[in-house]
């Protein structure tokens, strides 16, 4: 459970790494709960002991939703910002964080002892659109070769025709959800990895 002090400190967090490091950072507030509530909704069943990785989890609102949401299964955050890695251990009780690229899931699977069978879902907080040269498409390569068949790989963005320019395929688009109640609003997509 959060003080009160404690979302203020995580935004005057956030937006200090939005002047030092936007383009990785990519947002211009932190998410909120209804969009975590809706990022956490789209990932459908998890069987006990499995496990949802959360790429690019910040202060951790969505990891927060996710470990309350799922206390069956293990979640791992991957978090390429020091700053957020080292906050995210101290703050979010069971939540397990590596501090790493997404690009690199399988290597980061192997060295938590996990395959990617165990893998049940990949939610993102990534700033897809914004990262650059081919690191987009590297990230999306991992992701599907973690995910097997019929598993889920959750995404939020601010602008779904942009993503028209990515490279889906192994992926199923699912019908997505707009969420209205987050600065600004946010469009959740939802793909299945194909069989």
């Amino acid at each position: 459970m959060l003080s009160r002090s404690e979302p203020m400190r995580e935004t005057m967090m956030f937006l200090g790494q939005i002047v030092r490091r936007w383009r990785v950072t990519g947002a211009v507030a932190p998410s909120g709960d209804p969009l975590a509530r809706a990022m956490t909704d789209a990932v459908g069943e998890v069987a006990r002991g499995q496990v949802i990785l959360e790429l690019g989890p910040g202060t951790g609102v969505f990891s927060r939703e996710l470990v309350r949401r799922f206390p069956h299964a293990r979640v791992v955050a991957v978090e390429v910002n020091d700053v957020f890695a080292s906050h995210l251990s101290a703050a979010v009780p069971g939540l397990t964080v590596v501090n790493g690229c997404a690009s690199r899931l399988d290597e980061h699977l192997t060295n938590l002892g996990l395959s990617p069978s165990d893998v049940a879902a990949v939610v993102s907080g990534l700033p897809l659109l914004s990262l650059p040269g081919d690191l987009p498409q590297k990230i999306l390569a991992s992701v599907a070769a973690v995910l097997r068949p019929g598993r889920r790989y959750i995404q939020f963005t601010y602008f779904r025709r942009a993503w028209r320019r990515f490279d889906t395929v192994g992926f199923r688009w699912l019908p997505h959800r707009r969420v209205w109640r987050n600065i600004p609003p946010a469009i959740v997509l939802s793909f299945t990895r194909d069989e």
